[in-house]
């Protein structure tokens, strides 16, 4: 009898950021490719003793597709003809013709042994068999704990530029995997595409701050809007294959053309690519290049997809947080799928038959994280239970022309060079004090600075939208704004690149 063995994993993204570290957090996102990708397969296709056996697919999968850049690595037909069914997006799923039960049990020891402490469950036949909730150390009691994390034994030493520290084995393998990455030597999806593009040539920071600069950092999370209700209509396993494939070959062309995009004539990665899911990616990089990567990645998809004729447009929902590099990446990571799942919302609530990519965002320059939905009751403004002034119009369209998508609303901010910050941030400042004040200060700018925003398309502050007053002013300045925060570089010298003698220590690891 055949056995569908399911492994799913858990918690992922608590998993990746237990070391708060940005180099360890690149080697966790390869550690649980390479294992998802190739040991789980290889776990599979192993000579064992005849203890279990893979069962070939009946039903016909789609093959590679040309233009993908990763297809020698993603070939849903030959891994079928293998009997494999899913080794993407936190899902391992084979057949077999016989030990399941005994494949399951090595695949749980696997997991315990490579990826200590994420959480995974493993069913067959939908019938769950080993799962983990909490995987403690095995590490001995501590004198000298991490000095990383705090938990596990110092038991190696490692170099990262200028700094030398004593880590657990834990955060040494996240660490080692880095090392792999970023030598182009590693086999997940995030490190393979990486290497297909321009970024794989550069210079990459080694920490939040070093990526940062003398400005703030953001953390872009974007996942696919309706998928999962519209792979409910694909007919039976292999027709289910089919859509995934094709969501995962689209975005990674996408992606493949925004990150070229943002990486031109750059000496130093701008961004690194944290996770690459099936239609889910989380992306880390500068303020300044977070919304025209956005826009180059949302118009790629649209371009991609015009006139296929298909039932399906993937299109994104995009959560994106911008803050100072000091600000734990956990709370910019829950804040950042907040978002995300606003933009969602909004997209959720189109006429059926719509498909736009959709954007939120949150800009926070100081150390505390207000509640997104804070935020967005201080941003509409009520009196008597009714709107009477929206002060932000997000989330908005990604793609289009004018001041409410994302993407005219950039074109604009470039409109204002030149024009009084001052008087831009003074203006904005007024628009919670009333119409009448917000109005004074708009007539009482510079010519300069009307002219500026006159090119911008903003020729009055108000615009009545179903009687409420509405405004594009406090997202096209806080766009404007976003190059310009921060003050002065604080990354030591050093600490955050490839530094002398580890280049060499790197050579090792891969010996």
């Amino acid at each position: 009898m055949i056995q569908k063995v399911h492994i799913e994993f858990q918690r992922v993204q608590t998993w990746l950021f237990a070391v708060p570290r940005l180099r360890a957090m690149v080697g966790a996102n390869t550690l649980l490719g390479e294992i998802l990708r190739e040991e789980l397969p290889r776990l599979a296709k192993k000579d064992n003793g005849a203890r279990w056996q893979l069962q070939a697919a009946g039903e016909t999968y789609p093959g590679g597709v040309d233009e993908d850049p990763l297809k020698s690595h993603d070939d849903p037909a030959a891994d079928a003809k293998a009997g494999i069914l899913s080794r993407d997006g936190g899902h391992f799923e084979a057949c077999f013709e016989r030990g399941a039960a005994e494949f399951a049990k090595a695949a749980g020891a696997l997991l315990r042994r490579e990826l200590p402490g994420l959480r995974f469950r493993i069913s067959i036949d939908d019938k769950a068999v080993d799962s983990t909730t909490v995987a403690l150390s095995k590490e001995l009691p501590v004198l000298a704990p991490c000095e990383w994390t705090g938990r596990g034994l110092a038991s190696k030493d490692i170099r990262q530029g200028t700094e030398q520290a004593a880590v657990s084995l834990d955060v040494s393998r996240r660490h080692e995997a880095a090392c792999r990455a970023e030598k182009g030597n590693a086999e997940d999806l995030a490190s393979l595409l990486t290497a297909t593009t321009t970024l794989g040539n550069l210079l990459r920071p080694q920490t939040f701050q070093y990526l940062a600069g003398a400005g703030y950092l953001a953390l872009i999370h974007a996942d696919g809007n309706g998928v999962g209700a519209a792979s409910s209509k694909a007919e039976g396993e292999a027709g289910r294959a089919a859509f995934f494939h094709r969501n995962r070959v689209l975005l990674r062309r996408a992606l493949h053309a925004a990150i070229n995009t943002s990486c031109e004539d750059m000496d130093t990665a701008p961004l690194l690519l944290l996770m690459l899911g099936g239609d889910d990616v989380l992306v880390v990089c500068k303020a300044g290049v977070a919304f025209p990567f956005v826009v180059t990645l949302c118009d790629e998809l649209a371009r991609l997809q015009e006139g296929d004729g298909g039932d399906f447009n993937l299109t994104l929902g995009v959560g994106v947080v911008i803050a100072r590099p000091t600000i734990p990446i956990h709370r910019l990571h829950e804040v950042a799928q907040n978002l995300t799942a606003s933009a969602k919302r909004r997209f959720r609530g189109f006429t059926s038959g719509e498909s736009r990519s959709v954007v939120d965002w949150a800009v926070y320059t100081a150390s505390v994280l207000d509640d997104i939905e804070e935020m967005r009751r201080r941003d509409w403004l009520r009196k008597s239970g009714k709107t009477i002034r929206i002060l932000s119009q997000r989330p908005v369209d990604v793609l289009g022309e004018g001041l409410g998508n994302l993407e005219g609303l950039l074109h604009a901010a470039g409109e204002l060079e030149g024009a009084p910050r001052s008087q831009l941030r003074y203006l904005v400042e007024q628009l919670p004090k009333g119409k009448t004040l917000s109005e004074l200060a708009f007539a009482k700018l510079s010519l300069d600075t009307q002219r500026a925003l006159e090119s911008a398309g903003v020729e009055h502050v108000w615009t009545d939208v179903e009687g409420s007053l509405m405004t594009p002013l406090l997202d096209l300045i806080e766009l404007y704004e976003i190059n310009r925060l921060g003050r002065t570089a604080t990354s030591p010298a050093g600490a955050g690149m490839i530094g002398e003698g580890e280049e060499e220590a790197i050579a090792n690891v891969q010996a």
